[in-house]
């Protein structure tokens, strides 16, 4: 049963029985927001049921009688104190008392009387919802209201997984519907306004008895009959019947072209050890970041437990992919989930981590990063090395930004965005590049502009303004986007981009490509525990930004490295035996002995010359592999031991 149902059925005491007046139901409900009938009570005969619940009923005007304005609506609810003794169909006399909450016009149990008065009857026509209707525009009383409990019928694009009350967000416009600048309607004066997108409404798929299809995820398409609702402010689509059509939306960045250095970004949503399912959740996160990201050189990671858990997904990563031989860079935070890299110390050198303002505070007291920013800076072994530094962010989110404790959030995240535009600005005239989850929009949000503040771009204006901090201006990739792939989060239903790349103008390298690998954010909650399917390793989409660097000598070929080297041994082969490298290493190359589970057993750097594995244990019997990397590439070689 509906939860708004079951208030209604606790929140009024009876009235007492009075004489009522007979009215059609479009004079109850009226051209506003409200009956002005309310608490009155009424009687409205000769309607038909149109669709039945578990303890509710819908009834709507004959076509005949209807009055064929669109300000008016010609369905109502009827609340009943069990199962209705009413069918689709009949043709019923209704007296009992008129009810609103939250907008919602109704007819109280208490004291009902329902008269049946014929069956079999032919239903109103739908209302059609299309592109025209929901209209895009914001109105004082929505278009949606209008045809309040009456039937609908209507063709939508399914604008992303089940959210809270496991409701479907639906639009009948040709694309999602998007998160756009500023402050939700009504909003502030002077200030940005977000119109929320009234074309945007939702589905409850088992309200009248139809299965719950909580699989169902965005880029679907959903046809349904059935009757419009409001609950709590939002309309609701109430199924008589209902089919979708179309499949997960999964699709990966595209593999690195050679030459190419990458950079991933993912949110791993809260991958700690001490939470449920978290073995199976950590595979699904490596098979994100092999299949989906594949395997850039560095993963900027955020909301990781610790270094155990990225340890164990550098695990998971070699299991499937032993030549990702990824290497954990990692400084705990100031909470329980923190920011990361994992880096292929083939393609970056020198490395160095440095986490900054871990220890400023918030003007109004408290910490201010609780995550935070972690520079990683090293090179890229090309001719001569190209230096590069990456800052990994995860800012305070959007929860609570309006209410209680809104001071402190508008706050924190400005004076958060004006700290990372320092750091930003001291670290400019280097090949720098800001990725991470910026919980924030690519424009204002009306009460704080972070993206901008951070990026030193031009803002529609913020209730706390920018300060003019960073210049010149940073890149940033969403604009290099098309407009459909500007998200990374869905939320109630908005695409939304909050996960963000920015950088310097980046001298030493040539942009190619930024891309969204997608899996996550389209798709159910109900997959992120399933073991074996790649959707939802997290609520975010991850993305991939392809540099390609303008000195020479990267590569992402095994040819290029084979034609370097001589590599020979027995296989099988046993420990006793010896795996002979010759080449001549112009660059730090490596030889590495990985077991079947992807697990790094041992790794030494090769000098000019004949080499050989030194070993430092004695493996068992079993499979193995042999991998040599330096900056051509990288080669694999599976190895039967036995002895």
């Amino acid at each position: 049963m509906p939860k708004f149902l079951l208030s209604f059925l606790l929140a009024f005491c009876p009235f007492a029985i009075l004489s009522s007046q007979n009215l059609e139901i479009w004079e109850i409900q009226g051209a506003g927001l409200n009956s002005n009938y309310q608490g009155q009570r009424i009687s409205t005969a000769n309607n038909i049921v149109t669709a039945k619940g578990s303890n509710f009923f819908f009834i709507q005007t004959p076509s005949e009688r209807s009055d064929n304005k669109a300000e008016t609506s010609d369905g109502l609810l009827v609340l009943s104190a069990g199962s209705p003794a009413v069918k689709v169909g009949d043709l019923v006399t209704i007296q009992g008392t008129v009810v609103e909450e939250d907008n919602t016009t109704a007819i109280s149990n208490v004291n009902l009387e329902v008269t049946v008065i014929a069956s079999n009857q032919e239903l109103p026509a739908a209302t059609a919802l299309n592109v025209d209707f929901p209209s895009t525009q914001r109105a004082f009383v929505p278009d949606l209201e209008k045809i309040e409990s009456m039937r609908v019928t209507f063709d939508g694009l399914i604008c992303g997984p089940p959210a809270d009350r496991d409701w479907i967000p639906v639009t009948t416009q040709d694309t999602r519907r998007f998160r756009e600048a500023g402050i939700p309607y009504p909003g502030l004066p002077n200030l940005p306004i977000w119109d929320m997108n009234p074309e945007l409404f939702w589905v409850d798929l088992d309200a009248l008895g139809e299965p719950n299809n909580l699989f169902v995820g965005g880029q679907t398409r959903i046809q349904m009959q059935g009757v419009m609702v409001e609950i709590s402010g939002e309309y609701v689509g109430f199924p008589s019947s209902y089919t979708i059509t179309g499949e997960n939306f999964i699709q990966p960045a595209r593999a690195a072209l050679n030459g190419e250095f990458t950079i991933g970004c993912i949110n791993t949503l809260r991958l700690i050890r001490d939470e449920s399912a978290y073995n199976i959740r950590s595979r699904k996160m490596a098979s994100y970041i092999v299949e989906q990201l594949r395997s850039p050189d560095i993963v900027a990671i955020q909301e990781i437990g610790g270094i155990n858990e990225l340890e164990d997904l550098a695990f998971h990563i070699r299991q499937l992919e032993p030549s990702a031989n990824y290497q954990a860079q990692f400084l705990s935070g100031n909470g329980n989930i923190n920011v990361a890299f994992l880096v292929k110390p083939t393609s970056f050198q020198n490395m160095e981590l440095e986490q900054l303002s871990k220890n400023e505070f918030l003007s109004i007291g408290g910490t201010l990063h609780d995550r935070p920013p972690l520079l990683l800076s090293g090179e890229i072994p090309t001719t001569p090395p190209t230096p590069l530094k990456v800052l990994n962010l995860h800012l305070r989110s959007l929860i609570g930004i309006t209410g209680s404790n809104s001071t402190f959030v508008r706050t924190k995240r400005r004076e958060q965005a004006i700290s990372v535009a320092e750091i930003v600005q001291e670290n400019r005239d280097d090949n720098l590049v800001i990725v991470g989850d910026f919980n924030a929009y690519q424009f204002s949000d009306g009460y704080v502009d972070v993206v901008n503040q951070i990026a030193g771009t031009p803002t529609e204006g913020a209730l706390l303004s920018n300060l003019n901090i960073v210049s010149p201006p940073l890149i940033k990739y969403v604009d290099r986007l098309p407009e459909t792939e500007r998200y990374s989060f869905i939320f109630d239903g908005n695409a939304q981009m909050i996960d963000h790349c920015l950088s310097t103008e980046l001298e030493d390298f040539i942009y190619e490509d930024f891309q969204f690998a997608r899996g996550n954010a389209d798709n159910s909650w109900i997959y992120t525990n399933s073991a074996n399917i790649l959707e939802r390793s997290s609520d975010h989409d991850g993305f991939v930004l392809y540099l390609r660097p303008k000195n020479s000598g990267l590569t992402n070929t095994q040819q290029d490295l084979l034609l370097s080297i001589d590599i020979n041994f027995a296989n099988p082969m046993s420990p006793e035996q010896i795996i002979l490298v010759d080449g001549v290493f112009n660059e730090k190359t490596w030889i590495s002995w990985i077991d079947a589970h992807g697990r790094l057993l041992h790794t030494q750097e090769l000098q000019v010359g004949e080499n050989q594995m030194d070993w430092q244990q004695q493996p068992a019997n079993g499979l193995y592999f042999v991998q040599i990397a330096n900056e051509k590439g990288q080669y694999s070689q599976k190895i039967i031991l036995h002895q």
